[in-house]
């Protein structure tokens, strides 16, 4: 099939222009740890400092150990904050998407070329095979976190492995560590999973004896080397790397539900069921009996099922195996339309630029339903100091209390509040006490913490709970959005 290529180029822009385009932006903004990211990356800014204990809680800033595993993500999401405001964090979002687009795309061409598949005049098709994976990440998982800058290191890492195990040029001996390196300063709780594809294709080159050459052995070893090293190189050394056995500590994360394993059999989750539905479909037709496809196929099936975290490396690199079965599908085995490469790239970057300079139109603002918006408006206005106040509030809100100049209990930075040291009432850590202590002991858990304000969402606040924090602090100073505000300490009479 022959098609001009001016009119394919045009038409494969305004497509990838219009699909992009529609991509809502708005909730990019509306991820709880969002706000402390941004305060903690502000401290840094601020300091020139980076933080090793949590900053903004019950407990004062120099108390709780902190490890800071994402600092190059909270440095950059903060300085675009302080430059842009919200509008400008979308642009770290945009350019995040468009690097792992063309790191998806490149990791296709990467797969088929491991088979010795032309992918001349298949660009179209794999393209649309990228569009829907693509919109699928950008609407489950970016949300502004280091997620989003991890994403696409780890698809580029790998397409660079790979491609170095086709050909071991000395490039990839610097590209590879350099990498090793960014996750490590950018969101290191998630570089083991390159150790692991290290690994994998060190097995790989075992097998295939490449790894005992003379030639290319060597080559392997001082990859192997330096990816491991650079991983050690960033503020918070070799915890920050093993983060995922500090959060794993006597089960904690489990509390949290996107640590919990998915139930597939729930509506709520049926993008990811079909998701993994479609990735069972491919496998019979994309391993082709190839150990390193084998063995990478059981590696990302275990991370697919194991929990929401997890399943992003599912949509990631869904797509490696889904390059390859367009040939054993009868009506694609001759279709070939040549676009190229140049025209695809520039509708992505064309779309993604229009949806940033839409956004900096119209910037979401965070939702006053989610977040205690007005809550903290009041409070602000209310105390009288010194220092900040105190606000007790659920887990999930907290990172936005933090933000706005609250001190908390709580929040999703996790490791600090699972210490010792953190125990009060019923002997619950302050993580333990802000995700078990609502509604339920709010009135155990104020006393036990002395915080200032208390904030209770209006679902909390029902019938004998309500009329129990009523009794102990009078009727609610604010009422807003999100919920009812209680003032706690006595630095003034209650008022209505």
């Amino acid at each position: 099939m022959k098609i001009r290529f001016a009119a394919a180029a045009a038409l494969a822009i305004l497509v990838l222009c219009a699909v992009v385009f529609a991509m809502p932006p708005a909730e990019s903004y509306q991820d709880p740890d969002t706000f402390w990211h941004i305060e903690v990356g502000s401290q840094v800014l601020d300091t020139g400092q980076v933080p090793h204990t949590a900053i903004h809680t019950f407990w004062g800033d120099d108390k709780l150990p902190y490890v800071p595993h994402e600092i190059g993500f909270q440095v950059i999401i903060a300085w675009l904050y302080r430059a842009f405001g919200w509008a400008g964090t979308y642009l770290l979002t945009a350019s995040c998407l468009l690097l792992l687009a063309f790191g998806l795309y490149r990791m296709m061409l990467v797969s088929r070329r491991e088979l010795g598949l032309d992918s001349r005049g298949r660009e179209a098709i794999l393209t649309l095979l990228l569009l829907p994976v693509l919109w699928g990440i950008y609407d489950i998982y970016f949300t502004t976190r280091p997620q989003m800058i991890s994403a696409f290191l780890i698809v580029w890492f790998f397409v660079f492995l790979r491609e170095f195990q086709l050909r071991p040029a000395a490039r990839y001996m610097a590209l590879l560590p350099l990498l090793s390196l960014l996750i490590a300063n950018f969101h290191s709780g998630v570089w083991p999973v390159i150790v692991v594809f290290l690994g994998m294709a060190l097995l790989e080159a075992l097998v295939t004896r490449r790894l005992l050459s003379r030639r290319i052995g060597w080559r392997w070893l001082v990859v192997a080397l330096t990816v491991i090293g650079a991983g050690f190189l960033n503020p918070g050394g070799a915890k920050s790397i093993l983060f995922i056995l500090t959060v794993t500590q006597d089960n904690f994360n489990l509390l949290i539900n996107e640590w919990k394993a998915i139930q597939f059999n729930s509506m709520g989750n049926l993008t990811a069921t079909l998701m993994l539905l479609s990735f069972v479909a491919l496998l019979p037709f994309s391993v082709k009996r190839r150990f390193f496809r084998f063995e990478f196929m059981l590696g990302i099936f275990f991370l697919g099922v194991s929990n929401y975290k997890y399943h992003l490396f599912l949509w990631l690199f869904v797509l490696y195996f889904a390059a390859v079965v367009i040939e054993d599908v009868p009506g694609l085995r001759r279709f070939r339309m040549r676009v190229g490469i140049a025209p695809l790239a520039a509708g992505l970057a064309v779309g993604l630029a229009v949806n940033a300079a839409y956004n900096f139109q119209h910037a979401p603002q965070p939702n006053s339903f989610k977040y205690p918006v007005k809550e903290m408006d009041y409070i602000l206005s209310d105390f009288e100091g010194p220092g900040r106040p105190k606000v007790m509030t659920l887990y999930g809100s907290s990172g936005y209390v933090m933000f706005r100049g609250g001190d908390v209990l709580s929040d999703g930075r996790q490791d600090p509040f699972i210490t010792d040291d953190t125990k009060t009432v019923f002997g619950w850590t302050a993580f333990e006490q802000s995700m078990h202590g609502f509604p339920v002991y709010v009135t155990d858990l104020a006393k036990a913490n002395d915080p200032d304000y208390l904030i209770v969402t209006r679902k909390n606040g029902s019938s004998v709970f309500y009329r129990t924090w009523v009794k102990d602090y009078g009727s609610p100073v604010k009422s807003g959005d999100f919920g009812y505000v209680f003032r706690v300490s006595d630095q003034k009479a209650p008022s209505a």
